[in-house]
C-alpha cells in the first residue's frame, strides 16, 4: 500500500478574480504534514503552484493512474472554485476568465475531469478535499474564494471516497486574519500536526475524525462556517495521518480544548489551578503550557473580534439612521454573512444597543424608555403626549398643531422615534406609521380617504367609526396590536382635560371646535404634516 498526494495551490489570477496569497501557503503547510513521517507518513507528495490547466490536470490524471486498490490517493486543492452557467463546479487557474456567457471553462479545471479519473482509478481509498467556495465578497482582513449552488457530493462522489469541503455550496470560504493560512486549512494542519483530531485516542487519524476536528475549531472562529463531509461507502475510514498515543502534551491540550468549550472560551480561576497541576503531573513547563493554551484560545479571539467588528458597524448604522431601511438591514445582514456570523451571534448586540437619549430642548425622556422597555404601551403613549406638547412648550394649550408639528425638533423626534422602535422590535413608532401612511398613498397634504384607510390599518378606526382613546389595545402582549398601533396620538389630545381621551380620528370628533384652529383638516392634517416632518428629518 503507498500512500500518494497531489497538492494544488492558486494564489495568481487575472483581475476577475481577487489574489489569494494563502493559497500556495495552503499548500506548503499541507505538504509539511503529510510528508512528516511521524504524522501523514504519505510515499510520494506532488505540489503545484499556480500552475495552467494543461499541468494541472495531467498531475489529475497521475495521481489516479496506474495504482493499486489499497493505495491511498488524496486531492487537495486551495483557490478559487467557480461554476458554469449550468451549476458545474470548475477550479480556477491563474488563467480563469470570465466571458459574456459566465466562467469560460477551456480556462479552469472542471470537476469532472477529476470525477472521470477518480472512477477510472483502481484504489477504493479516495480522498478529496477542497478548500474553495464563493468568490464574490470580500472584507477587512479576509477574502473569500469559491463559487455558489453546486451538489459536489453528486460530481465528486463514489465508492471509498472521502469528500472534505471548507464550506458548504452556498457559503464562503475565507482566509482568517491574523493567519498565513486559510481558516480551513489552518485546523487541517493543526488537528494533524499536534494529533488532536484523533478523537478516539487510536493512535490514527481518519477522515472523519480530521473533518469533526476542523469543523469544531471553523465553528469556534466563524460560527456561520460550516465545513462539509461527504463520505461514499467506507470513505469515512479511510486513516490519513497517524498521531502520538498517551502525548502529555496532547492529554493537556484536549483538558485545555475541554475547558474552553465549557467555558466559552475561557480559562476561569478554578480551572487555572487544575491545569497547573497538570501541568507539573504531564512534566510540561510553562511556556509550553502557554503555547498551547494560546493556540486552543486563538479561534475564541478571532470570532470575539468579528464580533466586536460587527458591533462597531451596527453601533454607527444606528446612529447614522435608525431606524433602518430594507435596504440598510440587507446590508447588515450582508456584513454579518461576510463576517460568518449566524444570527444567534449578533442577537445580543442588536437587541441590547443603547439609544443616546438627545433632545435639542433638554427634555428627560428616561421615563418614556423605562415605559417602553416594561411594555407599559398606554404610559408610554401618554409620557410621549407630555414630552412632545413640553418640546414645542405648547403644555397649557394642550394640543400641537400644524406648525408646531412642522417645527419640531428632529433631534428630538428621532429619539422619541428610536425608543418606540426599538422597544417594540419594530413593530410601533411613528416612522413606522410613516411607511404605512405613504404605502396608501398619503403625503404632507391631508387626503380624507387616506387617512380613513390609515386609521383602519393600523386599528384606530372599525366599522366606520374612530374608536376611542381608550377602546385602543393597550394589552403588553405586542401580537395582539396591529403594526404601527401606537403611539396613538395622545400627543395631539394633550394631559388633563377631555382631549387626552381622544386618539388621532376621535380627537376631531369629540373637539370639532378645533378643526380650524388645526388649519381645517383636523388631526389628519396634523398627522399628514407629522409624516413629511419625518420625511424632512430623514426618520
Amino acid at each position: 500500500m503507498a500512500k500518494i498526494a497531489l497538492l494544488i495551490g492558486v494564489s495568481e489570477y487575472l483581475p476577475e478574480f481577487p489574489a489569494l496569497p494563502s493559497a500556495v501557503k495552503d499548500v506548503e503547510a499541507m505538504k509539511d504534514v503529510l510528508g512528516n513521517s511521524e504524522m501523514g507518513g504519505f510515499d510520494e507528495i506532488t505540489v503545484l503552484k499556480n500552475s495552467n490547466r494543461q499541468q494541472i490536470e495531467e498531475a489529475i490524471y497521475e495521481l489516479f493512474a496506474d495504482r493499486n486498490k489499497d493505495d491511498v490517493l488524496l486531492f487537495y486543492f486551495s483557490g478559487h472554485g467557480v461554476k458554469s452557467r449550468e451549476g458545474n463546479l470548475f477550479l480556477a487557474t491563474p488563467k480563469t476568465r470570465k466571458g459574456q456567457r459566465g466562467i469560460v471553462t477551456p480556462t479552469a479545471v472542471g470537476a469532472s475531469v477529476l470525477q472521470s479519473h477518480m472512477n477510472d482509478s483502481f484504489s477504493q481509498r479516495l480522498v478529496v478535499i477542497l478548500d474553495c467556495c464563493y468568490s464574490g465578497a470580500f472584507t477587512k482582513g479576509m477574502t473569500a474564494k469559491g463559487d455558489e449552488n453546486i451538489d459536489i457530493q453528486a460530481e465528486l462522489g463514489g465508492k471509498g471516497r472521502a469528500i472534505l469541503m471548507s464550506s458548504s455550496a452556498v457559503q464562503s470560504s475565507f482566509e482568517s486574519e491574523g493567519s498565513e493560512l486559510s481558516i480551513y486549512t489552518k485546523y487541517l494542519v493543526e488537528g494533524i500536526k499536534t494529533g488532536a483530531a484523533d478523537t478516539d485516542n487510536n493512535g490514527k487519524i481518519s477522515a472523519d475524525e480530521l473533518h469533526q476536528y476542523v469543523s469544531e475549531k471553523v465553528h469556534e472562529e466563524s460560527p456561520a462556517m460550516t465545513p462539509q463531509f461527504a463520505p461514499v461507502k467506507e470513505g469515512y475510514r479511510i486513516y490519513l495521518a497517524s498521531s502520538p498515543q498517551d502525548d502529555p502534551k496532547l492529554q493537556y491540550r484536549r483538558k485545555v480544548q475541554e475547558i474552553l468549550r465549557q467555558n466559552n472560551g475561557e480559562i476561569d480561576f478554578i480551572n487555572s489551578f487544575l491545569l497547573e497541576e497538570l501541568c507539573k503531573i504531564y512534566g510540561i513547563s510553562d511556556e509550553e503550557a502557554k503555547v498551547i493554551e494560546a493556540e486552543e484560545m486563538e479561534p475564541y479571539i478571532q470570532f470575539q473580534k468579528k464580533l466586536k467588528h460587527y458591533e462597531e458597524i451596527f453601533s454607527k448604522a444606528v446612529k447614522n439612521s435608525y431606524p433602518f431601511t430594507e435596504k440598510e438591514r440587507e446590508t447588515l445582514q450582508e456584513i454579518q454573512s461576510l463576517l460568518e456570523l449566524r444570527d444567534e451571534d449578533v442577537a445580543p448586540i442588536e437587541e441590547g444597543w443603547s439609544i443616546e437619549l438627545l433632545s435639542d430642548k433638554n427634555i428627560n425622556y428616561t421615563k418614556l424608555r423605562d415605559f417602553l422597555a416594561n411594555g407599559e404601551w398606554k404610559e408610554a403613549d401618554m409620557e410621549t403626549a407630555r414630552c412632545m406638547l413640553k418640546v414645542s412648550g405648547q403644555e397649557e394649550q394642550g394640543y400641537l398643531d400644524i406648525e408646531d408639528v412642522e417645527n419640531f425638533p428632529c433631534t428630538d423626534l428621532r429619539t422619541i422615534d428610536q425608543l418606540w422602535v426599538k422597544y417594540s422590535n419594530g413593530k410601533f413608532g411613528f416612522s413606522v406609521q410613516k411607511k404605512i401612511y405613504q404605502s396608501l398613498g398619503g403625503t404632507g397634504e391631508y387626503n380624507r380617504e387616506v387617512w380613513e384607510k390609515f386609521g383602519e390599518k393600523v386599528g384606530w378606526r372599525k366599522e366606520d367609526r374612530w374608536l376611542s382613546y381608550n377602546e385602543l389595545t393597550w394589552t403588553r402582549d405586542i401580537s395582539s396590536h396591529y403594526t404601527g398601533h401606537i403611539p396613538a396620538g395622545e400627543s395631539w389630545g394633550g394631559t388633563g382635560s377631555t382631549r387626552c381621551g381622544a386618539s388621532w380620528g376621535s380627537f376631531v370628533d369629540l373637539t370639532s371646535d378645533l378643526t380650524s384652529t388645526l388649519g381645517g383638516w383636523g388631526v389628519g392634517g396634523v398627522y399628514s404634516s407629522l409624516a413629511q416632518r419625518l420625511v424632512d428629518c430623514n426618520i
